[in-house]
């Protein structure tokens, strides 16, 4: 028998699926200007990472030259939003980190980054006066400039991790509902519908779109091509 991979229902079954799973995340998109706090999601490991290492001065006195930790996270938080590219975004962190370094706020923050406190308070110091640093003081801001780096390279990479895996589960559950309605909307009735197998069969598919979304065209055209290449061995 010939089997025409073009007529498989499990091919267009498994389109379909994966086109409700786009859906879902285009809804999800245009529900975040409605619902600002899904922009938000994930951002809060940096806010803790960045204000660690941009501490205020004891004496509570703004120093010269140096952003506000306020406005250093809302300028982050900002670029968050916006999707700017996580390397830029790691490497922005960094630049105002190392500019909120003070002589004042030094010692607190050699204790966040195990650096001599020492050292990096003549660093600041000198990077204020525009001296040359000495070579255990480079040494020490080389180290700083490392653990700093370490910091936010894991504040962001976990934030990413956490944005992608609640937009993920976000709009898994809007693929559920858009499946649930649309099986309710077909049976005809709520008595019909409720408790009944094509009530599970929607929940399932709502279930499998969003992680078949991505695939949906290569797993199609993967069948296809199987199908065909097991014709051509059974001649």
């Amino acid at each position: 028998m010939i089997i025409d991979p073009n007529n498989l229902h499990l091919g267009q079954i498994i389109s379909a699926v994966g086109g409700l799973g786009t859906a879902a995340f285009g809804l999800l998109e245009a529900l975040k200007p409605v619902i600002p706090w899904i922009n938000n999601i994930g951002f809060g490991r940096i806010r803790v990472t960045v204000a660690a290492l941009t501490p205020d001065e004891p004496n509570a006195k703004q120093p010269a030259n140096v952003l506000p930790q306020k406005n250093i996270i809302q300028s982050l938080l900002a670029n968050w939003v916006n999707g700017t590219d996580l390397a830029s975004q790691k490497a922005i962190a960094k630049s105002l980190v190392k500019l909120h370094l003070s002589a004042g706020n030094a010692p607190i923050l050699a204790v966040t980054t195990n650096v001599d406190s020492q050292l990096l308070t003549q660093v600041a110091k000198s990077i204020v006066s525009a001296t040359a640093l000495t070579q255990p003081q480079s040494d020490a801001y080389a180290r700083f400039d490392l653990i700093v780096t370490a910091m936010l390279d894991e504040a962001y990479q976990h934030a990413d991790q956490v944005y992608r895996n609640w937009t993920r589960g976000l709009a898994a559950a809007i693929a559920v509902v858009l499946a649930f309605t649309g099986g309710w909307i077909l049976a005809g009735s709520w008595q019909n519908y409720w408790l009944n197998s094509e009530m599970f069969q929607a929940i399932l598919v709502g279930l499998l779109a969003t992680p078949l979304a991505p695939v949906a065209k290569d797993l199609s055209s993967g069948l296809a091509a199987a199908v065909n290449t097991m014709q051509l061995v059974k001649k």
